[in-house]
């Protein structure tokens, strides 16, 4: 089980990934991977 700390840390390196991207491939799997991380945090689909 992850704790909060580590979520937070996966996403802001998810994130940094994101934004260091030039690859629209990437960029579009990273928005995929924070849009679940999301979902299976709140429950609610972005």
């Amino acid at each position: 089980m992850k704790t909060e700390k580590d979520i937070d840390e996966y996403r802001k390196d998810i994130e940094s990934r994101l934004v260091k991207t030039e690859s629209m491939d990437a960029m579009k799997y990273y928005q995929g991977v924070l849009r679940a991380l999301d979902w299976t945090i709140t429950g609610i689909d972005v």
